[in-house]
């Protein structure tokens, strides 16, 4: 008996409540901290669907079509959540790009039930031409839709 009240126990602590809420989310930039793409905001995300289970999350966007994967931290509502693309093509600095690799980092804080706030970096790696290797970074506001 103390085994299963042991084992309950562990279940239930990983099984977390969030206050925000699950759903389509629409992404609006407030803030350009980095653009050597020179996307200058052109609606890099767009809109993203948002799923919870416990503390493990999911981010899948839009635009590019992509599941970022992470966790909230511990007690606090804030989540971190990273994606990487293969071969995808983008247009950056004005050249159409086939790109190695697209990586995705995302780190939020909750404001309410259907609203976050954070900052995502954007780093595009190819190995030629070297107008293709470039980083945009952004803060941003999503709303629930």
């Amino acid at each position: 008996m103390r085994l299963f009240w042991f084992s309950a126990v562990l279940v239930l602590s990983g099984c977390r409540v969030h206050t925000l809420d699950d759903g389509a989310y629409a992404f609006l930039p407030t803030e350009i901290l980095r653009d050597d793409c020179a996307l200058d905001g052109t609606g890099a995300i767009g809109t993203a669907t948002l799923r919870t289970e416990g503390n493990l999350v999911t981010l899948s966007l839009a635009k590019p079509e992509l599941r970022l994967v992470g966790t909230y931290r511990f007690s606090v509502e804030e989540m971190t959540l990273d994606g990487t693309l293969t071969n995808f093509e983008a247009v950056l600095r004005g050249r159409d790009c086939l790109l190695d690799t697209v990586n995705l980092h995302v780190d939020t804080v909750t404001t309410s039930a259907s609203t976050f706030s954070g900052s995502m970096s954007i780093n595009y790696e190819a190995r030629q031409p070297d107008e293709c290797v470039c980083k945009y970074w952004f803060k941003f506001d999503a709303t629930r839709q």
